[in-house]
Formats: C-alpha cells, structure tokens, sequence
C-alpha cells in the first residue's frame, strides 16, 4: 500500500518552482505553456458542460476492464464520476494547456474518455488538432457520446468503444503528439500499454499518465519508465506525471510544484 502523505512530504522536498529548473525545454514548459491562460469563452465552455453532469440525474451501469475505482462502485451516479474526475480544475487546465503548445495539425489519443471532460479541454486548447478518445464501457461511452457537446467537430474528434489493447492492436494508427494515459490504473498494464505505444508515437511525443501514485504498482512503473532509457524528460506533479523520449538532451528527472495542488 503506497502512503500517500509520506509520498507528499517527499515530493514537496524535491519540487521546484520554474526558476529552479535549467532544462530549457522544461523551464519553457513550465514557464510558458503551464502558465497559458485560458480563453474566456472556452472556460464558459467547460463550466457549462460539467454544470450539467453535476445536474445530472443519471446513473451509469459500469463495466470495469482495470483495476477499479477506489471510491465507487459498479453502479456509479454521472455527478460522483464527475466530482472523481481526474480531468477537472488544474488538471483539465493542464491538459488545455499541453494541447495549447502543439502545432495545428497535432494527433491527440486519450485512453479512457469517461465522461469526456479531459476530451472537452483537449478540444477546446487546440481546435485544429484531430483527438482519438476511447473508452472500453459500453453504457459511459453511449452515455458521454450522447451528452457531449454537439458542436465539437465530429470531425477532429472521434470516440471509440474499444479496450486499449483492441485500438493498440490496430494494423494502422497515425503519430501522435499528446498521450493522455487515464484508466486502468494498473502498472503491469501500463508498462504493456507504454511498450505498444512506440510503434505510434515519435521523439517528441508528451505522454500525460494519470495516478501515477494510485497503487504500488502504478508508482513501481512509473519509477522504470523514468529509469529507462525510452525517455530523457521526466516530470512529477505529484498526482500526473509527464514523459517526452527527446534523445536529443541529457536524461533528466524533474519533480515539479504544480500551483493551485488539490487533493483528490
């Protein structure tokens, strides 16, 4: 059982504030990119979205294919899974933001769409960027496809009803750009996941994991991915953690204070 205050504590001691970091592709990330600020209208966007799940008096017959939720159950009511969410407040922001920096023809997968906030701020950061979202519940998957907003190009943004291992095992995928890992929650599946994911991703690539402290396991593999030789940029904001190959700079680790930090 991972101890999550001893892990805080720890990561406090360790964490820096951008003027203590001298990578500048991380100094820019944490200097420029997490510090974008919104767009109006897009934050008007998202309040009325999650307004609306929170309204919500729907309950979802879930179908777990990971490890499962440690606050619900099989049975989940759309407001819980939205107040769950890992998608929401700064965290939905850092994805906004992440999706920001790409270029216009950017490629972004999200594994696990759930009710489809990360997707909305993805969308939303980057218009132009074509987003493949999946999620492996039949019942969330009707549930968010039915309730997400109708104006969103279905053009640039596309759900599928697949397991990760179903998309992963595809004979053709494109590049992509942004790699936003939620779900499952299980580090064995997310060390199978990270190895079938090279054949579909580049140098470049930013891989967003979500939880990586949820269980020994998630915190076990999260520790060899930062270890390997795959990937030369590492960064801990403690619940999310970022991942980027460039084998062009020096291997290094980075734990970074991510302001406005909430406990989940």
């Amino acid at each position: 059982m991972l101890k999550l205050a001893f892990e805080y504590i720890n990561y406090l001691r360790r964490a820096k504030n951008r003027h203590g970091i001298h990578s500048p592709f991380v100094y820019k990330l944490s200097d420029e990119i997490l510090r974008l600020p919104l767009k109006l209208e897009d934050q008007e966007i998202i309040k009325t979205y999650v307004s609306s799940l929170r309204r919500s008096q729907e309950t979802i017959d879930f179908h777990e294919f990971g490890s499962g939720s440690k606050l619900m159950g099989q049975r989940r009511k759309v407001t819980d899974m939205q107040k769950n969410s890992s998608s929401k407040g700064k965290f939905g922001r850092l994805l906004y933001r992440l999706s920001s920096s790409l270029n216009d023809n950017a490629k972004i997968l999200e594994f696990g769409t759930s009710l489809g906030v990360g997707t909305l701020h993805l969308h939303l950061g980057n218009k132009n960027a074509v987003i493949h979202t999946l999620e492996a519940c039949p019942n969330t998957f009707r549930f968010t496809t039915d309730n997400f907003p109708k104006w969103v190009d279905s053009e640039n943004v596309h759900f599928h009803n697949q397991t990760f291992l179903d998309y992963l095992n595809r004979s053709e995928l494109p590049l992509f750009d942004l790699v936003f890992v939620d779900g499952h929650h299980d580090g064995e599946a997310l060390a199978i996941y990270m190895e079938m994911l090279k054949k579909c991703t580049h140098a470049d690539t930013i891989f967003v994991l979500d939880d990586i402290r949820w269980s020994s396991s998630m915190w076990l593999n999260w520790n060899k991915l930062v270890n390997s030789s795959d990937f030369h940029v590492s960064i801990d904001l403690f619940r999310m953690g970022i991942l980027v190959p460039r084998p062009q700079q020096r291997k290094e680790a980075f734990y970074l204070w991510f302001e406005d930090w909430k406990m989940w």
